[in-house]
Order: structure tokens, then C-alpha cells, then sequence
């Protein structure tokens, strides 16, 4: 289930030898099958990504999801491989649109995992058999997604059909659990108050729906236990994230009222009942297990810095310290977590600090040790008794390996390339760096250096940000969304990946970002904003100056790019900085005035209040589209959706006689929209193409050869004349306002 701790695996027999040799091969093999070569916006919407990975039961096979684009069915896909660890032939058992919560099947050489292969996602068996086999369905007659008629969910894939929402076996398979999706039937009626308020942001007719909790025995017997509104996250995204028992399981929802909190209510169920007893009410949301420690208690990461400390609490309240280590517990990205049958030893994943990266740690009444590689490990599977795994790892330059992993060793072996195209490129120079700031604070990130990078030589510079996700990732959306930074090293930018200072160096950064999150706190609005958006553009501003200051970077060419968090920084950056020249601006709208109907609990730590009044100021202060005159810089917005706020400020910027563009990338059809992360390769090669003419412009005067964006690049010129005069006059006026204002 996704964000559990992953099922424990039975023993199985030494890692055979002729496989080692055979997967070796076959890596050295796919490296020369293609001559190196430089990158393309192709391999960026092609590059794979693992989304899930399982060993069989005895752990002589494996399985895993691969999501990448497919160009020619403009499609991005979900393909299920299964990997015979003796001889390292590889096969595919599945292909769809959706592929997810990959799991072994106890005793058997075959997986459970959610597909749709035409009839909904549904809950199939995968194995090296003829194609999958259906294990639970259930009338897929809801859609998920941005489209008409669609149940909005946080969601990166097309919309689809969903009968089966996720699933869990009980340890001895004897007993399933699962949530399936079914239409509501709320019948029309009048609405008042914060039933139209929460529309806002519709542009089309709210869908009702439902989840239903149900409860499968080994002989077929299926009853419903529970019944919530698809408003109820734990029951939507966790089914109810149970916890299993001997005689029964314990299931958690979002409040008996279906309404979000910070409240969890947690329900206890015996076989064979059909009666669920309530077990109380807990602070939170209970959506992962807690990762125990040999010791019995919980393993926490505790405290701030660079070297947080590892700690495991018991019942009783007794702490034991494993001592103080660069890495910290929890990131969602983070590959899991394994405990030994005989509970001695814990294998957790874990984000390092001062190198932005994913890692293992094996915890042990002996201590804690740290499993790092170069790059990172991000998908693993490990044996009952933890002798070794399977992961994937990979880096910002090497794309994803399959590597055993042998804990107690704290040995890696890599034994198979997953993509031969990708391997064949030629690497780029990417270096790890991390950034003092004027407040004390550091920030972490990387540089990608243009190919023929020649020292002395000052470099145009993009500076790419998405709050935190700048680390050793493969040409990950997650980081660089549409903003092709491969091409514009290949191009000669210096490009700098930057993280903002991670609120775990400090009780004050902590305290804004859990202000903001909450609504409650003792900060001012002033201060919430200081601390969250402001000194993150200080930062990248020092980031900025210390390159030029070492002759790297041209300060008259910087530009700044980010979406979803990034598009906040990149926004306020441009309002209040002028540092960056030029910025590219992605399917953000938030700190706007109109989001405040929505987004009521956050605005109140923010803002304060409603965009009036006493609370007026504080959005004057910071609001990108109130700040619009202060800009003198050329803005691009792409977004997925007509979103109010984007719209907001790019009227107020062209009111301002500021160079903007807003760009909207369609869905399927006209009823169906893109997604946050875009799914459509065509609408992602077509973005990164625009993100490439529009900085060659602006930045560089060039006009690129792409005969998509030729008829607006004439309009860009036009804006350009009277912009520069503009930008001339206001060099050191209203640029100069908008930082003392801060």
C-alpha cells in the first residue's frame, strides 16, 4: 500500500553467481550498443522512472513498474517487468496507463498490483505467465481526473476509470482488504456557504462519489465494513490504512464526518464481524506505519543541523540514541522500510543532508549504519531476513541501474542498465554544492556545467528550483517539470538546481513552514512570509552573487524557473529582486488575492486575513500580482488549467507593460485537462521547446529555429521594444521600491 512499510520476504538462497556475471554483462553490453551522444528533449520525456519494485516470495525473481513517455502513442505508460535473477532475462507481463501497488504474492512467483488494461483499475495477478489475471474487480464506473464528469484527485496520469482503489493482504494472505470507488448519490440541491465556497475553483459540475472499505475472505465471502465520502483522504488515498491483528484488524478514517481535520478516528473489526468498534480519536493522519526500531520502540529522526539524531522511542517513553548522522527519516521519496522476522535489525530509507540524495540505513542493537552510494537508491526490496535486496539506483548523470544491496556488507553491486538509450549519452558535469546565505541558514543544490564549459569564460545562467526536490534523480519531472536543463547545458547555460534552506536546520525556518501549514502559530504574517518566501529569494540571490563573483555566471544573463512551489518563489523573485532577468513561471498561482477563498486555513498564518481591510497590506507586501509594476523582467506562465490566480498576475504584468505570456497545454480532448505534472508527451516536448525559445530570447537576443513558437517570437520582439526603454527608466526607481518594501 502505498507509503506502508513494505511486506516482509521469506528466506531464499544465496545470491547466485552466474547471475551476477550475466547482469554485468548485460550493462556493459547496452553501454556500447549505441555511440554517445548528446541529449534531446526526446530522452528527458523518455527517461524511466520505477515507481515500484517487488522480489518474489523466494526471492529468485523480481518485479517492477516503469513509467516513461511513449512519443509515438502519445501516452505516458506504465510497463510491469519481471526480472529472473538466475539469468537476467528480462520480460514484460503488463502494459497500461495505469500500473500501481506492485506486491509479492506470499508463497508464490507471482505479484498483485492495480491495473487498467480496459475495464478500470482493478486488482490483477502478474506473473511470467500468457497476461494478468483478475483477482478483485469492481464496477469502474467513476473517473478519476481533470476531465468532465471526473472526481478531482491529486493525480499525474490520464484520467481513468477506477472500480479498485488500493488493497492489502493480511500477513497470512488469508484475508483482503480493499476500497473501491462508486458513484455518490447526492441528489441536487440548493448550496450554501462553504458548499459554494469550495467551487470556487471548479470549472466544472462537482461528481459525487464514494469509497467503499470492504473485507474478503479466502472462501469468496465480501463485506462492506464502511462506507466514506471520497472527501476522506485516509479512506481515498490509504483505504483506511489498516493495521492487522490475529483476530482482526484496526482501519483508520479522516473524522466520522468526512471532513478534512487534523484529527484521525481509528475503528477495530474481528473476523468475521461485521460490526466495527471505535478505538478512539488521534492527532494526525494516520497514512504510513511507524518504522520500529530492534529495541521495539519507533525510529524517529530528532532535532535540527546537518547531523540529526537517530532515535528510538519505546512505550514507556525511554529513549535510546543511536548517535547523530546527515540524514534524516520520513521523505516521502525515500525507499522504505524492512524489519527482520526475528525483529533484531531495521532497514529504512533515509535522505542525506549535505548531498541531497536517497540512502539506506541498517539499525541494529549494535548501532546504525549508513548505506550511500554516489547517487541514489530510491526503489528497494528486501529478503524476511535481510541478507540482501534489490534497488534502483541512480543519479542527476547515471540513469537507473538495478543494484543488489548486501546491508550487513554495506555493499553495493550494480547488475542491470534499464535503458539502454539513456545510458548510451554522453554525461554531463553535474557537482553537489550547498550555499551559506546572509541569515546563516544553508541551502543545498547542484550545477549542471555546460558541456564545453571553459574556466574564466562568464556564462548565462538559469537557476531552477522546486522547493526541495534537487537531488540525485535521473532527469526527474519531479525537479525540472518542463524546464529542460540538459538542453540548456548542451546549449552553454550554466544551470544551477536549487534547493530552499531545509526548515530541518532550524527551530525558526520549522516554525514558519508549520505555521503555514497549520493557520495557528505565534509568528506574525510578517514574519511567516519573511522566513518562507523572502529569504528564499535572498538565498538564491547570494547563490547568484557568489557565482558571478567567482567568474562563472554573466549577471546581466540569470534567469529563474519553477513550478507548483517553485512557481511561488519564482514569482515573488521577480517582484522583489532583481537579480533575475528572465523567468519562466509553472502552473502556480498561489500568494495571490484570489486563492484566498480556498485556501482560508494558510492565508490566515500568511496573510492574515481576507485580501482587505488590516489584512490589505500584508498582501500588498508580497502578493505577485499586486507587485506587478515592481517587475522588470520578461515572465512565461504555462499551466495545466485557466487557474484564477496565474491569470490574475498576468494581466496585472502586461498592465504594467511587462513582457508576459501565458500558455495554457490542453488535455485529451476539449472536456479533459493536463495534469500538474504534465502526462502528454507531445504538451511536454512542445513546453520544454517554448521554456528553450523563450530564454534564448530574452536572455541570449536570439530567435530559435523551432517553427512552433516562430509566430511568437515576433510578438515577443514587439514587446521587447518598448520593454527595454521601460526597464531603462525604471532601473533604479520602482526595482529599488520593491526591495526596501521587504
Amino acid at each position: 500500500m502505498t507509503g506502508k512499510t513494505r511486506a516482509k520476504r521469506t528466506h531464499a538462497a544465496g545470491w547466485p553467481i552466474l547471475a551476477s556475471l550475466l547482469l554485468a554483462g548485460q550493462l556493459t553490453e547496452a553501454k556500447g550498443e549505441t555511440p554517445e551522444r548528446r541529449w534531446t528533449l526526446e530522452d528527458i520525456v523518455t527517461a524511466p522512472k520505477v515507481t515500484s519494485l517487488a522480489l518474489s516470495s523466494d526471492g529468485s525473481e523480481l518485479a517492477y513498474i516503469q513509467r516513461a513517455g511513449d512519443i509515438e502513442k502519445n501516452q505516458t505508460m506504465h510497463i510491469v517487468y519481471r526480472v529472473d535473477l538466475s539469468t537476467g532475462v528480462r520480460t514484460e507481463m503488463a502494459r497500461a496507463g495505469v500500473a500501481t501497488q506492485l506486491e509479492a504474492m506470499k508463497g508464490e512467483r507471482g505479484w498483485n498490483v492495480l491495473l487498467d488494461i480496459g475495464e478500470g483499475q482493478q486488482l490483477y495477478r502478474v506473473d511470467s505467465g500468457s497476461k494478468p489475471q483478475l483477482v478483485v474487480a469492481s464496477e469502474a464506473s467513476v473517473t478519476i481526473g481533470e476531465t468532465e464528469g471526473g472526481l478531482f484527485a491529486v493525480s499525474f496520469i490520464a484520467p481513468h476509470r477506477v472500480g479498485v482503489l488500493a488493497y492489502d493482504w493480511s500477513p497470512d494472505r488469508k484475508w483482503l482488504w480493499y476500497a473501491a470507488l462508486k458513484p455518490g448519490f447526492a441528489k441536487p440541491k440548493v448550496q450554501f456557504d462553504n458548499e459554494v465556497i469550495l467551487q470556487k475553483q471548479r470549472r466544472r459540475a462537482p461528481v459525487s462519489a464514494v469509497v467503499e472499505l470492504r473485507l474478503r475472505s479466502a472462501s469468496g465471502e465480501d463485506v462492506l465494513v464502511a462506507t466514506r465520502p471520497a472527501s476522506d483522504r485516509l479512506a481515498f488515498y490509504y483505504a483506511g490504512t489498516v493495521n492487522w491483528a490475529d483476530d482482526g484488524l484496526r482501519y483508520y478514517v479522516e473524522t466520522t464526518s468526512g471532513t478534512q481535520s487534523d484529527q484521525s478516528e481509528a475503528f477495530d473489526l474481528k473476523f468475521g464481524s461485521t460490526t466495527s468498534i471505535p478505538a478512539g480519536a488521534q492527532q494526525g493522519l494516520s497514512s504510513v506505519d511507524f518504522v520500529k526500531g530492534p529495541r521495539g520502540g519507533l525510529l524517529t529522526s530528532d532535532g535540527y543541523g546537518s547531523a540529526l539524531e537517530l532515535v528510538e522511542t519505546r512505550a514507556d517513553g525511554t529513549r535510546y540514541s543511536y548517535g547523530r548522522h546527515p540524514y534524516f527519516l520520513g521523505h516521502p521519496m525515500a525507499a522504505g522500510s524492512w524489519r527482520s522476522a526475528d525483529g533484531r535489525r531495521t532497514v529504512l530509507g533515509m535522505r542525506t543532508t549535505t548531498h541531497p540524495r536517497y540512502g539506506l540505513a541498517l539499525v541494529s542493537s549494535r548501532g546504525a549504519r549508513s548505506i550511500v552510494t554516489q547517487g541514489s537508491l530510491t526503489q528497494c526490496d528486501f529478503l524476511e531476513n535481510l541478507d540482501w535486496g534489490i534497488c534502483v539506483e541512480e543519479s542527476m548523470t547515471q540513469p537507473p541501474r538495478l543494484v543488489k544491496v548486501e546491508p550487513a556488507k554495506g555493499k553495493v553491486s550494480q547488475i542491470i542498465a534499464l535503458s539502454a538509450r539513456h545510458e548510451a549519452i554522453s554525461p554531463l558535469r553535474v557537482t553537489s554544492h550547498h550555499w551559506n546565505n546572509r541569515s546563516g541558514h544553508t541551502a543545498t543544490g547542484y550545477i549542471v556545467w555546460p558541456r564545453d564549459y571553459e574556466p574564466g569564460r562568464r556564462y548565462p545562467s538559469i537557476l531552477v528550483t522546486h522547493g526541495h526536490d534537487a537531488d540525485e534523480r535521473f532527469a526527474d519531472q519531479d525537479l525540472q517539470w518542463e524546464y529542460p536543463i540538459q538542453l540548456w547545458a548542451e546549449r552553454g547555460y550554466v544551470v544551477i538546481l536549487a534547493n530552499e534552506p531545509s526548515p530541518r536546520q532550524s527551530p525558526e525556518l520549522m516554525a514558519a513552514y508549520a505555521q503555514w501549514v497549520s493557520g495557528t502559530g505565534p509568528l506574525s504574517p510578517v514574519e511567516v512570509q519573511r522566513r518562507a518566501w523572502l529569504s528564499v529569494v535572498d538565498t538564491f540571490e547570494d547563490v547568484i552573487a557568489q557565482l558571478v563573483g567567482e567568474g562563472i555566471v554573466d549577471d546581466a544573463r540569470v534567469g529563474i524557473a519553477g513550478y507548483s512551489r517553485g512557481s511561488q518563489i519564482t514569482n515573488v523573485a521577480i517582484t522583489q529582486s532583481g537579480a533575475f532577468k528572465v523567468a519562466s513561471s509553472g502552473d502556480g498561482h498561489f500568494l495571490e488575492p484570489a486563492i484566498y477563498p480556498i485556501s482560508i486555513r494558510s492565508y490566515t498564518a500568511i496573510f492574515g486575513g481576507p485580501p482587505a481591510g488590516q489584512y490589505l497590506e500584508n498582501y500588498l507586501r508580497i502578493s505577485p500580482s499586486l507587485r506587478a509594476d515592481r517587475v522588470c523582467a520578461p515572465v512565461l506562465q504555462q499551466v495545466a488549467g485557466p487557474h484564477a490566480g496565474a491569470i490574475d498576475f498576468h494581466v496585472a504584468l502586461r498592465a504594467a507593460g511587462i513582457p508576459a505570456q501565458i500558455s495554457m497545454y490542453p488535455g485529451e480532448t476539449t472536456a479533459t485537462e493536463e495534469t500538474h505534472l504534465f502526462h502528454i508527451p507531445s504538451n511536454r516536448l512542445l513546453a520544454m521547446r517554448e521554456n528553450l525559445a523563450w530564454f534564448e530570447f530574452w536572455l541570449l537576443g536570439k530567435r530559435d529555429s523551432d517553427a512552433d513558437f516562430s509566430g511568437h517570437v515576433d510578438r515577443w520582439a514587439e514587446m521587447a521594444d518598448g520593454f527595454s526603454k521601460n526597464c531603462a527608466v525604471n532601473a533604479d526607481g520602482n526595482q529599488h521600491d520593491a526591495l526596501s518594501i521587504r
